[in-house]
């Protein structure tokens, strides 16, 4: 009797511990791409971007598996590990203006075993084509006009110093010196934004960053307003608050699936500067997470929710 209880025990813990096997489940890869390592490219220029990688043990993203937009540039990719790695876009070409970024990234290129991560068709932080500043020409000599020749003195006055006479003899036909012209701005300002006061919030919580415009010469007008905002995967309460060419963005009162892959995205055409260029746009936060206070809902858990919230 007691071998066939024994025999049950043993039974039970193998049938929970496979049931068990079954409950935890990997949790998915994902990526993230940080704003691009300058704002601005010439042609043939080279920009770089960093791809944040999560929860993978494996990685093979190459050229392939990329996208890019509004630009044409030879792709490849830098780096080791499971951790990042570097898109680098060379010999960029388009038009002087043209806003460039990368719009997809391959699903699979991220692996844990039993996860792959999914296909992202984003916009990354975009960046401009700026025109190349064109070298000054080499100065000539100036041209060494011929001595005139004096005339002789009237036999009337000879004691006139001959060098008064030549001092008033000017030429009427010299032209005085066009002053330079100032150089056109055609530079576009840029917008930036700071890191989020949080990476995981609570339901009904609030989280905040910044919005900088800067501008190579001299920023004009910030028309940033509630409206330019889109909220992916949540929805928020926006506070805009106004600080020279600084915004400060608090959005409370956060609504959601519980999960990461939270972020906003910032319109174009939010401010101009002194000369009427529009700033760059699709600027995009990190992405945060919401959570509670279940248990169940550990660090590593999230939710993919493409809804924009609004």
């Amino acid at each position: 009797m007691k071998k066939i209880a024994y025999v049950f025990v043993f039974a039970l813990i193998v049938l929970t511990c496979t049931c068990c096997s079954f409950l935890v489940a990997a949790p998915v890869p994902r990526l993230a791409i940080k704003p691009p390592s300058s704002g601005t490219v010439e042609i043939g220029g080279t920009i770089r971007y960093e791809v944040v990688i999560y929860s993978a043990t494996n990685v093979t993203l190459n050229p392939s598996n990329i996208r890019i937009a509004g630009v044409r540039a030879d792709i490849s990719v830098e780096g080791s590990g499971n951790n990042s790695r570097t898109i680098v876009l060379s010999n960029i070409q388009g038009s002087v203006g043209s806003i460039g970024y990368i719009s997809y990234i391959a699903g699979g290129v991220a692996t844990n075993g039993s996860e792959k991560s999914i296909e992202m068709n984003i916009t990354s932080t975009p960046f401009t084509i700026v025109a190349t500043v064109s070298q000054e020409p080499t100065p000539q000599p100036p041209v060494q006009e011929p001595e005139q020749q004096l005339e002789p003195l009237p036999p009337n006055n000879p004691q006139q110093n001959p060098e008064e006479n030549n001092n008033n003899n000017e030429n009427p036909n010299e032209e005085s010196p066009e002053e330079p012209k100032e150089e056109e701005d055609t530079t576009r300002p840029e917008i930036q934004l700071t890191e989020l006061s949080k990476k995981r919030v609570k339901v009904g919580e609030e989280i905040s960053f910044d919005v900088i415009y800067t501008d190579n010469k001299e920023m004009g007008d910030i028309t940033l307003e509630k409206k330019d905002f889109t909220l992916y995967g949540f929805t928020a309460d926006i506070k805009i608050e106004v600080d020279g060419n600084k915004r400060r963005v608090t959005l409370s009162n956060i609504q959601g699936m519980l999960g990461g892959m939270k972020y906003v995205k910032i319109a174009s055409k939010t401010a101009k500067d002194k000369a009427g260029n529009l700033v760059n746009g699709g600027a995009v936060t990190e992405y945060f997470k919401i959570y509670d206070n279940d248990t169940r809902n550990k660090a590593d858990d999230w939710i993919e929710n493409p809804n924009t919230g609004k």
